[in-house]
């Protein structure tokens, strides 16, 4: 009977810990250090090592995208973003330890960070006729669709982050964007951006659009590189002044409130 007891206590104790609509370790001084560490662990390969950014968002800001309550914060490590890169980890972590990452975030929040100088006005600008982004990337269904989609840009991607891939494109290639070129028989060679790839096959598109599909067996050679197919010559084709102005564009772009 005690057996049963106990285990009925723990049960209700994680039910209680999943539902909490705020963080019930808001008060344990050690919840904050344990998130540390297991952020370390599961999220720093996006988010940073210290939430600061890199693939995935800033969280040093204080504001997500998915809602700033303690709750909202745990559905998105518990169920992951949809659309986005971030998976759940709701199989993976118990609810105490998910609470300890919410924890962890809020004591890493600098809600007074300044990190934006440049006119996004002038960035869009830049965008659109300057740096011709819109001829491989995607705005509200607008653009090409060569590279990542960048409606939700400054939700999904941090400032630092956003910098690197106009400068250095292939440092730190976007998942699902990898290099392929193709080799026909007769000699023709195609390069594009993967759209799929397996053992016996691959699919890519061109630069202009075009779409080819192409067994392993029926070409001369299959390369795909980890690389970028965007250049990387916008370090010399806009000024420090122009460059915080783009970002400051692409960090503006929120998603359903961007205005087409």
């Amino acid at each position: 009977m005690r057996r049963t007891w106990l285990l009925w206590l723990a049960a209700a104790g994680a039910c209680a810990a999943q539902t909490a609509s705020k963080n019930p370790l808001a008060n344990d001084p050690a919840a904050a250090e344990n998130g540390r560490i297991r952020f370390r662990g599961a999220c720093s390969l996006c988010h940073g090592i210290r939430g600061e950014g890199g693939r995935g968002p800033d969280l040093t800001l204080g504001s997500y995208s998915a809602g700033d309550s303690d709750q909202d914060i745990y559905n998105v490590i518990a169920n992951g973003t949809p659309g986005t890169e971030m998976p759940d980890f709701g199989q993976r972590l118990e609810p105490e330890e998910m609470w300890q990452l919410v924890s962890y975030l809020r004591s890493i929040a600098r809600r007074d960070a300044v990190r934006i100088t440049g006119n996004a006005a002038a960035g869009r600008k830049l965008y659109s006729e300057k740096g011709q982004c819109a001829q491989c990337h995607r705005i509200q269904g607008q653009g090409g669709r060569m590279g990542p989609d960048l409606t939700r840009s400054g939700r999904q991607r941090s400032l630092a982050y956003l910098k690197e891939s106009v400068l250095t494109p292939s440092a730190d290639l976007t998942i699902g964007y990898p290099t392929i070129t193709v080799v026909t028989r007769d000699g023709k060679k195609i390069a594009g951006v993967q759209r799929a790839f397996d053992t016996f096959s691959v699919q890519l598109m061109d630069t202009a659009e075009n779409y080819y599909s192409f067994f392993n067996s029926d070409v001369a050679s299959v390369k795909r590189e980890f690389k970028s197919l965007m250049p990387d010559s916008y370090r010399g084709l806009f000024n420090d002044t122009e460059l915080n102005d783009l970002l400051a564009y692409l960090a503006s772009l929120r998603g359903s409130e961007e205005k087409k």
